[in-house]
């Protein structure tokens, strides 16, 4: 190769690379959760995982939103619109088999399903980080 091809080879590709940075959005798919072992009472808890639901709900939303910011049509943001609603019933859905009815489930009831959302939540934030 001659030193102009070479030099036009290397233009090329710092091009695509500042092209792919500049469409590229980083967002992590960590999301902040409290320590649970430190809660006393069962009460404790259960606001411990609640947290820990909505700090993975918010991180969720967060990636949505940036999924949604990358797609340019207007028919693809729709799919990902009705996929998003339809995945949101899924997981309250299996989380409801998984945990059963909320009068059966005594005090630990609300612990096992905020775990069961924040883990559900965990996965689709993976999913959607996947899309970015």
């Amino acid at each position: 190769m001659t030193k102009i091809s070479l030099v036009i080879a290397l233009v090329v590709v710092m091009a695509s690379a500042a092209c792919s940075r500049e469409h590229h959005v980083n967002i992590s798919a960590a999301y902040a959760t409290q320590d649970c072992n430190k809660a006393n009472t069962q009460f404790d808890l259960n606001q411990c995982a609640q947290a820990n639901f909505e700090s993975a709900d918010r991180k969720m939303n967060e990636m949505l939103r940036a999924v949604m910011e990358a797609k340019d049509d207007e028919s693809a943001k729709a799919q990902l619109r009705e996929a998003q609603h339809a995945w949101t019933e899924r997981r309250n859905r299996e989380c409801n088999e998984q945990v059963g009815p909320r009068d059966q489930g005594g005090s630990i009831w609300p612990m096992d399903y905020a775990t069961c959302l924040e883990q559900k939540t965990a996965e689709r934030i993976r999913e959607l980080q996947k899309d970015l």
